[in-house]
């Protein structure tokens, strides 16, 4: 995929081609090329991402490589995954020496990344996973809102996040560390990619011109990069109000 970035380094497009063809490795446990794969990626750039990490761990246990064993899940300790993460490799021989050290990289985490930003970042998501259910019960005449109502839960969202993007940049890991899910005790990519999807959605097209600037450092993978490109809402893409009276007449006729 060729990415226009106005003379841009875009390192990390190399880097996810190449973690891409690693976890296609793992996943067919191939595990030294899957090794050697995650090795080129990760010197692409200084910040590798946490969901390939998993997979970069996995691969260095299959491989019985205590040393890479010991790199990768310490650089994934400080980028804020706990210990229970770890637990799943307790018998392994590098585990006694990364649990004694934990508290040292524990302490990086919470010096070099932003807690308060991540979970800014995870309010915003909710309001806007909420705000999505909402609609899609109101298109199928569970309930009632008002075109007012529709205009005024996506504008609100739409608004936050921009207002984060502008402060911040989009968000990465880079500034609030990987994304540990407890519940399912995985290390998952974060929604952002989601929620950049709803509001070019919801007609709000401000970031289009900026969508291969995400890819480039990291905070879009490239193979989402074509969808954003195209995608658009029902109506012409010239606002949240012109697209919310488009789907109201088109669900529920002229108000």
């Amino acid at each position: 995929m060729t990415i226009h970035t106005s003379g841009q380094n875009c390192e990390y497009v190399a880097y996810f081609r190449l973690t891409d063809l690693a976890i296609k490795e793992c996943k067919k446990e191939n595990f030294k090329e899957a090794k050697k794969n995650f090795k080129l990626a990760f010197e692409k750039t200084v910040f590798p991402q946490g969901h390939d990490l998993s997979y970069a761990l996995f691969t260095a246990n299959k491989l019985k490589d205590d040393q890479w064993s010991l790199q990768v899940a310490k650089k994934l300790a400080e980028g804020g995954i706990p210990l229970k993460y770890f637990a799943q490799f307790k018998k392994k021989k590098w585990y006694k020496e990364f649990q004694a050290n934990f508290h040292k990289y524990d302490e990086h985490y919470k010096e070099h990344f932003d807690l308060d930003l991540k979970n800014r970042f995870l309010d915003i998501y909710q309001k806007d996973f909420e705000r999505n259910q909402q609609y899609h019960e109101w298109r199928e005449g569970k309930i009632e809102l008002t075109l007012q109502e529709l205009i005024d839960g996506a504008t609100q969202v739409t608004s936050e996040f921009k207002e984060f993007i502008d402060e911040y940049g989009f968000p990465s890991e880079q500034k609030m560390g990987y994304n540990y899910v407890r519940r399912i005790n995985r290390i998952e990519e974060y929604s952002s990619v989601t929620l950049l999807i709803h509001v070019f959605q919801i007609g709000d097209l401000t970031f289009k011109d900026r969508i291969d600037d995400f890819t480039c450092s990291g905070g879009i993978h490239s193979k989402y990069n074509k969808t954003l490109h195209e995608i658009r809402g029902f109506g012409n893409g010239t606002g949240i109000k012109q697209e919310m009276e488009t789907r109201y007449t088109k669900y529920r006729g002229a108000e």
